[in-house]
């Protein structure tokens, strides 16, 4: 007669919907739960004491990938291991999607036998692959969209550009021709400008436009940043300004395309500059992983920005500049965005600072590392 907790035992095997079957050292099946027969449709009467290769191993490739996982769990004792795999039942078109984990049966501390776990896990599979392809197309739409519009704005641009490479040359020309006390000269002059503004605006339009995509490569954070400034401080020299950088960087690589990072960098750096009223502008950069991202702040110590200005710092042709045509913060938050990352701008308002805060994805666990596990 069963004992009180061999009983318990079987009711709770019995009632799992995770499926249990065990094989012996001789590759029988000598233990088949409820849940094991409805997802691999067994008969427990039936196939109790089959050899498991005869039951499953019909041909070549029926269920190939399940087999292999029962294969290398007897041959290579690979056990311990979650395999997701299809699974074949001969009454269904589509194959389940099973997920299999195994470990040894011991008795006096000699393998008896193999256990094997089965859960049909077709509906979740199938799910997350139903959003797979849904995110696949959203971003696909959204390329479409973008690469639409900047070839709208090529266009636009190409158009614009030359009725008003005209009218600035046409006024020019007629100025020259006038005595320079003549009145038009002032509404010339006039036309003149605006006919400048409007080339500079169409020249960041196709700018913004022609913004490649990068070719990611793993960069130094450190030497990407150091040149960046450089680079900016050869800009300011011509008006007397420079940048100090204070770089804290806890990663020694980021997987990003060089050149088009750093102009988004350069930008940030010089966009820090104009709004700072000294001279010397102190910006702080802060490198670091989080989880699977990539983390870099870019603080300075400015004049900050208004709450009401906060929500258009990064819409196109927006600036609070008196020149300028307001494509700067634009530019760089589609470089970031071709860099599949996100980027968010802080202040706590006027002469507060500003924090710029750049998110990148890390390409796999190794593709970064930090100094504290050195």
């Amino acid at each position: 007669m069963p004992s009180f907790n061999s009983i318990i035992v079987e009711n709770i095997i019995e009632s799992l919907d995770v499926g249990i079957m065990v094989i012996s050292h001789e590759g029988k099946i000598v233990f088949l739960n409820s849940a094991a027969c409805s997802i691999l449709n067994l008969d427990m009467q039936k196939h109790l004491g089959f050899g498991w290769g005869e039951l499953f191993i019909t041909d070549a490739t029926s269920n190939a990938e399940f087999n292999q996982v029962i294969l290398d769990v007897i041959n290579e004792r690979k056990t311990g291991l979650k395999h997701i795999v299809p699974y074949q039942l001969k009454d269904q078109e589509c194959p389940k999607k099973l997920s299999i984990t195994s470990s040894y049966l011991t008795e006096n501390e000699e393998v008896v036998g193999l256990v094997f776990l089965f859960e049909d896990v077709t509906e979740i599979y199938n799910a997350e692959e139903r959003e797979r392809k849904i995110l696949s197309r959203n971003a696909e739409l959204q390329n479409e969209r973008i690469e639409g519009l900047d070839s709208l704005s090529q266009a636009v641009a190409h158009q614009v550009l030359n009725p008003t490479t005209v009218i600035g040359g046409m006024t020019n020309l007629i100025s020259r021709k006038l005595p320079q006390e003549d009145p038009l000269q002032r509404e010339l002059k006039i036309i003149s400008e605006e006919a400048m503004k409007l080339e500079g605006l169409v020249a960041a339009v196709k700018t913004y436009s022609n913004i490649p995509k990068p070719y990611p490569s793993e960069i130094n954070p450190k030497e990407l940043f150091e040149e960046a400034l450089h680079n900016a401080n050869l800009i300011l020299e011509r008006i007397g300004e420079r940048i100090e950088m204070k770089l804290d960087c806890s990663v020694e690589k980021i997987t990003v395309g060089k050149k088009l990072f750093e102009v988004a960098v350069v930008e940030l750096l010089l966009n820090a500059s104009n709004f700072t009223p000294e001279k010397i502008t102190d910006v702080r950069i802060e490198i670091e992983r989080v989880k699977q991202t990539i983390q870099i702040r870019i603080i300075d110590h400015g004049m900050g920005i208004e709450p009401h200005v906060m929500n258009h710092v990064l819409d196109p042709f927006f600036s609070t500049k008196a020149k300028g045509v307001g494509m700067g913060l634009s530019r760089v938050k589609k470089i970031i965005f071709e860099h599949q990352g996100k980027l968010n701008i802080e202040s706590e308002g006027s002469g507060k600072g500003t924090t710029v805060s750049i998110e990148l994805p890390c390409p796999d666990a190794d593709c970064c590392s930090s100094k504290k596990n050195h």
